[in-house]
């Protein structure tokens, strides 16, 4: 499955602001900072909802969305078929792909798909319970090598779907034909993961994960924590589990015993003054100020497709910018503006019409166009902003690389020749 770009814009309703500023990409300071959309949000600071609207809300998304599920309530045993169907879909393979700049054969293909051990699918599958113990990629098929559409491609892996966090509550349903790989279901997505980045545990060890009584939310664009071997690292929205001892945090960290591949845990303690603009004791409240300051923390950062290079693409800024505050979206474009929230046609309107339905709908709301998502940060001149991780756009039609989050108006221009103005489908507010 070739995933939708998507882009990111947060909209702030009552902005009235005189400043000039050049079309397109802006770097002018005012416009890069957080705290300029939100001195101006005038209902920034408004709780949206609280913790039984947000769990009432995700119900409505795992309604709606079969990539996003309730782990806590995942059946014991699954259909044998079932899983055969989700494993064999090897669409991606229909594409010309290829490896180090060279087309990759059929029989590479063959080989892909034979890792996939279908066969060995029992009629009922009983799945084990593990966790993640570092940031891992989750594939589309059991390899890690990359695989690109294009041979001079090394950006846009057509296998990368998305990463898990260390502490990250997986369940394992199948193995590869070489043993490497397990085929998981997340919270959100199901695919590929290493076998050296898991670690297995009990079924009530596990739910301690899934719905752990005492968090720190990663609020940064991300945590690194170094430990005695090697540097693991959350990115914004993880969960980490924790004690307090006076004015340190003391922080649970998973990791894999290397002779049985099962679930230990070491201890790591923090200052809280060292953490403190970094996590956050619990969710953060539900507030468009607080998506405001999650996604600029990720300004300036890479382009990472799939959450390569150790950061986001379009999508994974949005979700995890809602994680900070508990709410749960699927991991890809088209889903997030497919899933439960309130919806606003945009597709077929008067430019004009469009800006003033925009700057009416709830700061956070996320706008959409084919292959895009799109938060509104507010508005300049009456100009719409937006906060996206953008790959390219194509000026007078010659495509301009970026490869990396920026502040921008919606007179960018797409592949199609019409600006992001243009193309907008819909509005969704989440709530």
């Amino acid at each position: 499955m070739k995933r939708l770009f998507i882009m990111v814009l947060i909209l702030c309703t009552t902005i009235v602001v005189s400043v000039v500023h050049a079309a397109g990409i802006t770097n002018f300071d005012k416009l890069i900072t957080p705290e300029y959309w939100i001195t101006n949000n005038t209902n920034g600071d408004k709780v949206i909802l609280d913790a039984t609207g947000i769990k009432n809300f995700n119900s409505s998304v795992r309604a709606l969305n079969r990539t996003v599920v309730d782990l806590a309530n995942y059946p014991l045993t699954i259909s044998g078929d079932s899983l055969k169907t989700r494993i064999m879909d090897y669409e991606v393979l229909e594409d010309p792909l290829y490896l180090n700049g060279k087309m990759v054969s059929n029989n590479y293909k063959n080989i892909l798909r034979t890792q996939t051990n279908i066969n060995a699918i029992p009629a009922t599958v009983t799945p084990r319970y593990a966790v993640v113990v570092r940031r891992t990629n989750v594939r589309n098929l059991p390899t890690g090598q990359g695989l690109f559409f294009y041979a001079e491609d090394t950006e846009f892996d057509a296998l990368q779907e998305t990463v898990m966090d260390p502490g990250e509550p997986v369940i394992v349903q199948h193995v590869s034909a070489n043993g490497w790989f397990y085929y998981v279901q997340c919270y959100n997505y199901a695919g590929w993961i290493n076998k050296m980045d898991l670690a297995f545990t009990d079924r009530n060890t596990w739910l301690q994960y899934v719905n752990p009584k005492q968090f720190l939310v990663v609020t940064a664009k991300n945590l690194p924590v170094q430990l005695e071997k090697e540097t693991i690292l959350y990115q914004q929205g993880a969960r980490i589990a924790y004690k307090e001892s006076g004015n340190n945090f003391i922080i649970v960290i998973p990791q894999r015993n290397t002779t049985d591949n099962s679930l230990m845990e070491i201890t790591k303690t923090f200052s809280k003054s060292a953490l403190a603009k970094m996590v956050h004791a619990g969710y953060l409240p539900y507030t468009s100020n607080n998506i405001i300051k999650a996604v600029f923390e990720n300004y300036a950062m890479p382009y990472g497709w799939g959450g390569l290079k150790n950061s986001v693409d379009c999508s994974a800024l949005v979700a995890n910018a809602y994680r900070t505050v508990g709410v749960v979206l699927p991991r890809n474009s088209d889903e997030q503006v497919q899933t439960a929230g309130q919806h606003y046609t945009l597709e077929g309107l008067d430019r004009n019409i469009r800006i003033d339905n925009i700057r009416n709908l709830m700061p956070g709301s996320v706008l959409y166009l084919e292959g895009h998502s799109l938060v509104y940060l507010g508005t300049s001149n009456n100009i719409p902003f937006v906060i996206h991780s953008l790959g390219s756009y194509y000026p007078k039609g010659v495509r301009q690389r970026v490869m990396r989050v920026v502040v921008s108006d919606l007179s960018l221009n797409r592949s199609n020749g019409q600006d992001m103005l243009q193309n907008l489908l819909v509005g969704v507010e989440y709530k």
